[in-house]
């Protein structure tokens, strides 16, 4: 009987220990989830697949990218990022780089 006590001690302590998450908070603190910014720039000079993958693989060189893709048919590039990571200018640099022009 004593052992299954301990059996069951040793479980329970186990099982609660794989639980806890390992997040180092100081007193106070609270954790912020950024939400993540949508927007759709337009694009001049995209005339091909090649163009749209270009694009792509340029914004995808930024931290915090969630989401790109290029479209020359209709000129846009869709782009989904986290602001705590990246922001605009980063973003229309990257495509601008790659020889393109974003009209804001």
């Amino acid at each position: 009987m004593k052992q299954l006590v301990l059996f069951s001690f040793f479980i329970a302590l186990f099982t609660v220990g794989c639980n806890q998450k390992n997040v180092k908070t100081t007193p106070g603190e609270t954790e912020q989830k950024v939400a993540e910014v949508e927007f759709v720039y337009h694009v001049e000079g995209m005339t091909c697949d090649h163009c749209e993958q270009s694009i792509q693989k340029g914004v995808n060189e930024l931290a915090g990218i969630t989401l790109i893709e290029a479209n020359h048919e209709d000129s846009t590039a869709h782009v989904v990022y986290d602001p705590a990571q990246t922001n605009a200018n980063e973003i229309i640099a990257a495509i601008e780089k790659r020889g393109y022009h974003v009209v804001e």
